[in-house]
């Protein structure tokens, strides 16, 4: 399994590693990208993770 690290743009920024495989979207914000997974969230809402990268250097990272 692969995973590429992404600063999160949350409350408390991290390092957040992404498994490129459960990538389903990526939408770009104003100030930040979503990034969205495969999981569903308990309440059957899609779940992402927003990042502080842009979305072409989203999509370079998890492509390459």
């Amino acid at each position: 399994m692969r995973l590429v690290p992404f600063e999160y743009a949350g409350h408390n920024p991290a390092i957040v590693f992404i498994n490129p495989e459960q990538v389903v979207a990526v939408r770009a914000y104003a100030n930040s990208t979503h990034i969205y997974v495969s999981a569903p969230q308990k309440d059957g809402a899609p779940s992402y993770y927003p990042v502080r990268e842009k979305a072409d250097d989203v999509i370079k990272k998890l492509t390459g």
